[in-house]
């Protein structure tokens, strides 16, 4: 046994991972882990300073456009390319002007507007989303024209970029956040892999020369060392996926549990109780094929991923009828105005796609590393697979199509999220396969793009209701402060709730007496709200009756 003396320094200096002092140092001060620590100091200090990024954004937009215009010109006119592919020559030219014009008018909102006001930003990227339509449009009739062999890549390309380019052009305000949001945290995901490539590479090994390697060379090389390997890739298989030899008995449990979560979600529903609803979610294997589904998507399995949505559609048909024919015959009468589980499933928004992001990622990775195995049945809880599937079907029983839309909605985000986050997911702590990911990227590409169109799609309703709940609560809240001050200190009201519509607000009070002059409210309700409203006071008399013992 050597004694102290004889041990290198750096050998008793342990850190975690099973690194030396000295090579962990090394491992995070090549130059590689400094640009990565710049990454995330970078998107942090995006997330922290929101005021200071917008400035930034307008201009790096406007940069960019103005950029890739005088490429296209430049290009058009001498057939020279800096940077992306050659393209027909007359269409580099119409995308030139395109650019240009529209950098220009950038500018010159951006300096109409003031440089750095959320206006100037919705402004920029209005005119950034309607120029990445067009210029989307253009790309796609060339595609088609020229009947190319990558055709079915370049359609989904084309229709990823006019998705998201009509979403940033409909509601500019709300994408423009969105975008500088999950630039920011790109930013930091990415410094952290490269970070974890540097620890991973002391410990595995690596070819690639930390001092002059690039950042996109660092991350293919990050999914070599972290890949699973076939066998471990199969062994997890066994688990998302229905195969022989015990292909009927897993299809039949997984049958069984969903049929038994439907039915405990609905009555749970009908007896607006939150805590069984839990136990549905807790019952429910919907996550499973939906997990599966990604799998297959990043791993390149066609038949896989084809069983998988014929499951999850199979399972969702059956949840919504089997929801409709049992509260059809239930033995209660439901209240939608009152009942919790249903009020809270019908008006979906933006913090429900991000909770499936994060629930889909956290399912990933739980399926992927046996240590955190056991989470999975809190992803389960975190977000709701079968409680929306079976409000769909009581308010169907019920002829409530706009609630049943609603639930579908909110269902149709959490599945569109999971698969995306969890194909994330599955791609950087090497469940998907390396090697297919490197030498056949637009076969993957192809079979993710609809998802992320149909992300962009549904973001638009989801955007629509956030701001709506956002617009509504700020407007409760300031008539709230006007009634305070409409009452003053010490009145002998109470107020017992308020409501507000677009053109009409109205308050309930209780107290005995006569409350102050409407007129007053109304006018005070005009000044903090922006706009005329009409007012409806009710008060309603307080009697207390108290009956001694006999």
């Amino acid at each position: 046994m050597p004694t102290p003396a004889s041990v290198p320094p750096d050998a008793r200096l342990p850190v975690p991972g099973g690194l030396t002092g000295r090579e962990f140092l090394r491992a995070t001060s090549n130059p590689s882990s400094l640009r990565a620590v710049a990454f995330v100091l970078a998107g942090l200090t995006v997330l922290l300073t929101p005021t200071a990024t917008t400035s930034v954004a307008q201009v790096i937009v406007i940069v960019a456009l103005a950029f890739l215009g005088v490429q296209d010109l430049v290009y058009a006119a001498t057939g020279r390319r800096w940077i992306g592919r050659r393209v027909n020559r007359v269409l580099a030219l119409f995308r030139a002007l395109a650019g240009l014009a529209a950098a220009a008018i950038l500018a010159l909102l951006t300096w109409a507007a003031g440089a750095g006001s959320s206006v100037s930003l919705s402004l920029v990227v209005g005119v950034l989303g309607a120029y990445v339509v067009a210029r989307g449009l253009m790309a796609a009739v060339m595609s088609i024209v020229k009947h190319r062999g990558d055709l079915p890549f370049r359609l989904a390309a084309e229709a990823v970029l006019i998705a998201f380019g009509a979403l940033a052009f409909t509601m500019p305000d709300s994408f423009s956040h969105a975008a500088i949001v999950a630039g920011a945290v790109a930013l930091v995901l990415i410094g952290i892999l490269v970070i974890a490539w540097g620890l991973a590479r002391e410990r595995r090994g690596s070819d690639l020369d930390p001092q002059t390697a690039s950042v996109s060379a660092v991350l293919w090389d990050w999914l070599r060392i972290v890949d699973v390997g076939r066998q471990r890739r199969e062994e997890l298989a066994e688990t998302l996926y229905f195969e022989r030899p015990s292909l009927m008995t897993k299809v039949a449990s997984w049958w069984a549990m969903l049929v038994l979560s439907v039915a405990i979600a609905t009555y749970a529903v009908l007896a607006d109780s939150t805590a069984v609803v839990i136990g549905a979610m807790l019952v429910a294997p919907l996550m499973v094929p939906i997990l599966g589904l990604a799998g297959a998507i990043v791993n390149g399995w066609g038949r896989r991923a084809t069983g998988s949505l014929i499951l999850v559609c199979g399972g969702v048909a059956a949840a919504v009828g089997l929801s409709f024919a049992l509260s059809s015959w239930a033995p209660v009468i439901v209240s939608y105005t009152a009942n919790t589980q249903i009020l809270s499933r019908i008006h979906p928004n933006t913090l429900d796609m991000l909770i499936a992001l994060a629930a889909g990622a956290a399912g990933a990775v739980a399926t992927v590393s046996p240590r955190v195995s056991s989470s999975i049945a809190g992803v389960a809880i975190a977000v709701a697979l079968v409680p929306p599937l079976s409000v769909v079907g009581i308010s169907l029983s019920a002829g409530n199509l706009s609630d049943a839309a609603g639930a579908m909605l909110l269902f149709l985000t959490n599945f569109v999220a999971i698969v995306l986050s969890a194909a994330f997911t599955f791609v950087v702590t090497g469940f998907a396969s390396w090697k297919l990911l490197r030498h056949r990227p637009r076969q993957v590409a192809v079979t993710v793009a609809p998802f992320l169109v149909i992300a962009a799609l549904i973001m638009i309703p989801l955007t629509l209701s956030a701001q709506g709940i956002t617009s509504g609560a700020s407007d409760v809240r300031a008539a709230e402060r006007s009634v305070a001050t409409w009452l003053g200190d010490d009145s002998g009201f109470s107020v017992d709730g308020i409501s507000v519509t677009s053109d009409d607000v109205t308050v309930e009070l209780g107290g005995e007496g006569s409350p102050p002059d409407a007129a007053v409210l109304q006018a005070e309700l005009a000044e903090q709200l922006g706009r005329e409203v009409g007012v409806t006071l009710r008060v309603s008399p307080v009697e207390v009756t108290t009956l001694p013992p006999r």
